[in-house]
């Protein structure tokens, strides 16, 4: 851009900011939604639909993943580990195969942190 087309863009941007700005102020102080400036906020910038789709359209991370547990079957005498499986049925099938009872191993338990059975956080 030339000299005095980039001082008027330079002027138009700030004036636009300036509308936004105080668009904004007002809406705010309406309670209503600063996005679509339809539907009533109830204090918050945004109405509960906007903030909504914001939230699902940002792609953060809203959680880790929570895995079912997996568990490790460890024999108490020898530390022999006898293996990992997804579910205590999978445990008694091993059990029974390699001949040993609950009283002869430890069956260790590996939940992720959010698992709603895992109480690491209170």
């Amino acid at each position: 851009m030339c000299g005095p087309c980039t001082v008027l863009q330079a002027r138009y941007e700030e004036k636009k900011r300036e509308t936004a700005r105080r668009r904004y102020a007002e809406r705010r102080a309406a309670w209503i939604c600063t996005h679509c400036g339809s539907r009533p906020s109830f204090g918050a910038a945004r109405c509960d639909a906007c903030a909504k789709r914001a939230w699902e359209r940002s792609g953060q991370v809203k959680a880790p993943p929570v895995y079912p547990p997996s568990f490790t079957v460890v024999e108490r005498g020898t530390q022999i580990n006898h293996g990992t499986w997804d579910s205590w049925e999978d445990v008694a099938i091993a059990l029974s195969f390699a001949r040993l009872s609950l009283e002869d191993v430890d069956v260790l338990i590996d939940h992720a942190p959010m698992h709603p059975t895992c109480n690491m956080f209170g």
